[in-house]
């Protein structure tokens, strides 16, 4: 059975994680194959927006501590934080916008991928958390770093070294998560959000601010690139049909 599964329908590409008997808990072959699988779909033209959720009810309760004790010797707890940080890099740099619908547990890693992604989408009863603290471990620095750009040192601070599920209104007030939404609403409540990205917005436009944002926080931003997108995007088609059905509805 794959631990991760690829869906792609009506322009949505899903990346489904399959292991549902541990509420998604990733192993080290997750870890890989959700940096493979989202790769691509990210480069399948006929997805507009990824969507990542759990099979089974439960996004992911991060990773699996029964397996990690078996990485737990020196050389190998190395091979396994590349394995994390492969499925990271691969995230943070998908070009779609990428969106997380998180239902039952996301805890530890789990948040940390739904973290990477553009929207983060729950149910309302989602227990969410990151106790690696408990454990006496650390979450891997990349996660770590994509952690503080969300939400900035003060809750990053207080959210890692507390461990503790973090309650519902810090959740939002932080931007960990974006919406809270029942249970039996959430897809259609994500699928509508996708229809928004793709048909009420420009997509082009949707995954050039993406990139804008992205070069933003790198530490050596292309200044080439932020100093005449603008003007680009103002010469493609889109903008100017756009405009003029804009100006005829006034």
């Amino acid at each position: 059975m794959k631990n991760v599964k690829i869906e792609i329908s009506n322009g949505i590409g899903w990346v489904l994680f399959n292991r549902p008997e541990s509420r998604n808990a990733f192993n080290y072959s997750t870890w890989l194959e959700v940096g493979d699988k989202v790769k691509i779909v990210d480069e399948n033209p006929d997805v507009d927006v990824i969507i990542l959720r759990g099979i089974g009810g439960s996004f992911s309760s991060g990773a699996d501590i029964k397996e990690m004790l078996e990485f737990s010797q020196k050389g190998k707890s190395l091979e396994y934080q590349k394995a994390v940080n492969y499925c990271f890099t691969r995230l943070i740099n998908v070009k779609k916008p990428t969106i997380s619908l998180i239902e039952g547990y996301a805890l530890g890693g789990g948040i940390m991928v739904a973290l990477t992604t553009d929207i983060r989408i729950a149910e309302e009863n989602a227990k969410i958390g990151i106790p690696l603290v408990k454990l006496g471990l650390v979450v891997e620095p990349l996660g770590i770093k994509r952690l503080v750009e969300v939400v900035g040192l003060g809750f990053a601070t207080e959210f890692l070294m507390t461990g503790d599920v973090i309650p519902k209104e810090k959740l939002i007030s932080s931007g960990v998560i974006n919406y809270f939404i029942p249970r039996e609403e959430i897809e259609h409540f994500t699928l509508n959000l996708v229809e928004k990205l793709r048909r009420e917005n420009s997509l082009e436009a949707v995954i050039q601010t993406k990139r804008i944002l992205r070069e933003i926080g790198n530490e050596n931003p292309k200044e080439p690139l932020l100093n005449t997108i603008f003007a680009q995007m103002m010469e493609k088609t889109s903008f100017k049909e756009r405009a003029q059905k804009f100006i005829n509805k006034k």
